[in-house]
């Protein structure tokens, strides 16, 4: 029994890709967000058993199910590089990388009919509405968030599979304070596939102060904030790319706040705004104009930008990053 483990060459050749994958993503190379793409094609496991059990246990079978392994197994690998990073593979054909990033004439997406949603919300009702908080919890998704030329306080697009429950924004009003919450389109039933939903957000009334609460599980998502007046702001990415923009005038005037599971944060924020940087890093690192602040063995420490005293707008940032990334980019 033991010897004919030993023989195993399709499970070896599979623990070494995936051994050389933890690596990768250890080392920062690639994003721990792959294995949410990874995860899709758990089925190539009960394929590589049903195929080693047809073939036998020859040497020929053995060699032959090995390589059959290792093509399956860096096919996955690739196909989720590519549509986790939106990036090409050099050297692969361009119509191998845009069929991929198509979604593989549907054979990778799996969502099936879509749906979309189109609705703006302005709350008459309430009387005075002095203050907003908006919070956002969706999966894995797509999403864009930003002002809008609307009358209304807040207009959402949705896209998002047919099968699923279609998203819902449930409000409620107390002392003067407008609390919003969004909660992304869901299945019905275990879905073991990317959620493909996309997600644009426009908000409206501009200068009612508002606060943010977002968290994200995968995919990706976008915040770009000219002239909103933003108060607190707390982001949460899983293993998910979340970016943030904040123009002088958009600057949150409160908590700022985020939290990096193996994902990847990045706040884009005006060359004349100073900030201090408060931390606490696991394995991942974080990133100032391109400098690694960090050091090797992570832990918590604090980092204050050099025009921090002179600053006539400041920020006071607070980051937990586990084996993923924050940056900061002044521009």
């Amino acid at each position: 029994m033991e010897g004919e483990y030993k023989r195993n060459y399709s499970w070896a050749a599979f623990l070494i890709l995936v051994g050389i994958m933890f690596l990768l993503n250890t080392t920062g190379v690639v994003s721990w967000s792959i294995w949410m793409y990874v995860l899709r094609f758990w089925p190539i496991l009960i394929v590589l058993i049903g195929v080693r059990i047809i073939l036998g246990n020859s040497v020929f079978a053995r060699v032959v199910g090995m390589f059959l392994t290792i093509f399956l197994t860096v096919s996955a690998f690739g196909i989720a590089y590519i549509q986790s990073t939106g990036e090409r593979v050099p050297f692969l054909p361009d119509r191998v990388n845009d069929w991929v990033l198509e979604g593989g004439s549907g054979v990778f997406n799996i969502t099936g009919e879509m749906t979309e949603d189109s609705e703006e919300y302005s709350f008459e009702e309430y009387d005075s509405i002095t203050e907003r908080y908006f919070k956002m919890d969706v999966g894995a998704c797509e999403f864009d968030v930003s002002e809008g030329n609307i009358d209304g306080d807040v207009r959402i697009d949705s896209v998002y599979p047919k099968s699923y429950q279609s998203p819902e924004l449930e409000s409620s009003f107390k002392d003067g304070k407008l609390d919003l919450e969004f909660n992304g389109a869901s299945a019905e039933k275990v879905f073991l596939f990317y959620d493909e939903s996309k997600y644009d957000i426009s908000f409206g009334n501009l200068d009612t102060p508002t606060s943010f609460d977002v968290k994200l599980g995968a995919g990706s998502g976008s915040m770009v904030f000219d002239d909103l007046k933003v108060k607190d702001f707390w982001a949460e990415v899983g293993a998910g790319k979340l970016e943030v923009d904040f123009s002088r005038e958009a600057l949150p005037s409160g908590e700022v706040r985020f939290s990096v599971g193996a994902g990847k944060i990045i706040l884009n924020i005006p060359d004349t705004s100073g900030y201090e940087l408060t931390y606490d890093l696991g394995v991942g690192n974080i990133q100032v104009e391109g400098k690694d602040i960090s050091g090797i063995s992570g832990g918590r420490g604090k980092y204050t930008s050099s025009n921090y005293t002179s600053a006539e707008s400041k920020l006071n940032i607070f980051v937990s990053v586990g084996v993923g990334e924050f940056n900061i980019v002044s521009n």
